[in-house]
């Protein structure tokens, strides 16, 4: 599935994305003393990680907001780039549910407790998330309760979503302060930029083989490259020759999740908070800024393609506000003030039971002189910043003979 690319050979390198994972990628190959050149299709770097300051101040996550608990690659970077990690003040993991059956904290750690032994019991294996929930007894506003959690987080249906995917079930509903970068996520990126080549409002169209090199949009000729776009991007590249079936067929299934962030300045102060709605899916906060104060901002995210089909966010934030209004009656919204941020080719991957076996290895595997990165591309830490950084990293590894 490729040749491997010794450390000689790579004097330079294109890394086609300018996305967490991108980055990672060119910054670690720079630092080997490859000569490396960005492209960025869009005006600005970050990809899925995307900070906007409103007209008030206050500063929203257009994208991925969350530095939660097991992230290592990204704290050390945000230390690394001089940044800060903020206690946000509310907790990521434990929301106050509101509606749907409802369940008393005893049997919400029982029904818990429950599931984390049926999955280490190796349970769930080859079913969906929803399948094993009904094969584990519990109480039903247990099981309605951590159905929601999940569906909302991993942005994708219990019933299609595969039970093996969910990381450290147990700690779905730990109090954990969340954390994020004061000033907005996006400083990492526009950070490791600073120090790179990098070339915004240049879409990638084509990546040709050409001897021991490659050669990227007719004028610009590498030793080496990382494909670091969504694999949906990746019919947008004619490469030549074409990838082999074994990629092209691991990139094409790769399945992602459905998501709709609104966020919406508040006439008011609030304290933090952080709230879930069970039956409609989708969950809001409230949340310290960087200086420490709470924020006058609700934030509402909503997980999966039903929840998101549900509030026609297609027809604008009017019916998503509507709803987040009756979730939050404490909260006075500027309701003519709201941003809402959609992915309609998909928030983040996600994994079903029909996955093959050895898709993790193909979509890791480079081909030639051609290494692919993304958060769709890491094994583990999928679908989070931390395994866009992760898979950049390893991504650059491959090529510099050393993974």
């Amino acid at each position: 599935m490729g040749t491997a690319v010794g450390q000689s050979g790579v004097a330079s390198a294109a890394v086609i994305g300018a996305g967490f994972a991108g980055l990672a990628a060119a910054a670690a190959l720079q630092a080997a003393g490859a000569a490396v050149t960005v492209l960025e299709r869009e005006r600005r770097v970050g990809g899925r990680v995307w900070s906007q300051t409103l007209p008030g101040g206050a500063i929203v996550e257009m994208g991925a907001e969350f530095v939660t608990e097991g992230y290592t690659v990204l704290p050390a970077l945000v230390s690394r780039l001089g940044l800060e990690l903020a206690p946000m003040g509310m907790s990521f993991t434990r929301r106050d549910p509101r509606g749907g059956i409802g369940v008393d904290a005893a049997a919400l750690e029982a029904g818990l407790a429950a599931l984390v032994a049926a999955v280490e019991a190796g349970a769930g294996e080859g079913l969906t998330v929803a399948e094993l929930l009904e094969r584990v007894p519990m109480d039903a506003g247990a099981r309605e309760l951590i159905a929601c959690r999940i569906q909302v987080s991993y942005a994708h249906p219990v019933s299609l979503l595969a039970a093996g995917a969910v990381r450290h079930v147990g700690e779905l509903f730990d109090d954990v302060e969340a954390r994020r970068v004061a000033g907005g996520n996006q400083q990492v990126a526009e950070r490791l930029a600073a120090g790179l080549r990098v070339q915004l409002g240049t879409a990638a169209v084509r990546v040709v083989q050409v001897g021991d090199g490659v050669r990227i949009n007719d004028d610009l000729d590498v030793d080496a490259v990382v494909v670091s776009v969504p694999a949906p991007a990746t019919d947008g590249i004619a490469f030549e020759p074409p990838l082999p079936a074994w990629k092209a067929d691991a990139l094409a299934r790769v399945v992602y999740g459905q998501a709709a962030k609104l966020a919406v300045p508040l006439l008011a102060q609030a304290q933090a908070s952080s709230v879930l709605s069970v039956p409609e899916h989708f969950w809001t906060w409230t949340a310290k800024d960087g200086d420490g104060a709470v924020a006058p901002l609700v934030t509402a995210f909503a997980g999966s393609g039903p929840a998101v089909d549900a509030l026609r966010v297609d027809e604008g934030p009017s019916r998503y506000l509507e709803r987040v209004a009756a979730l939050r009656p404490d909260l006075e919204l500027d309701a003519a003030a709201a941003v809402l941020s959609t992915w309609p080719d998909g928030a983040y991957s996600a994994r079903q039971p029909d996955r093959p076996a050895d898709l993790d290895d193909r979509l890791e595997a480079k081909v030639e002189r051609i290494a692919f990165a993304g958060e769709h591309t890491e094994r583990h830490w999928y679908s989070t910043m931390e395994g866009a950084l992760r898979s950049g990293e390893r991504a650059a590894r491959q090529l510099l003979g050393s993974a």
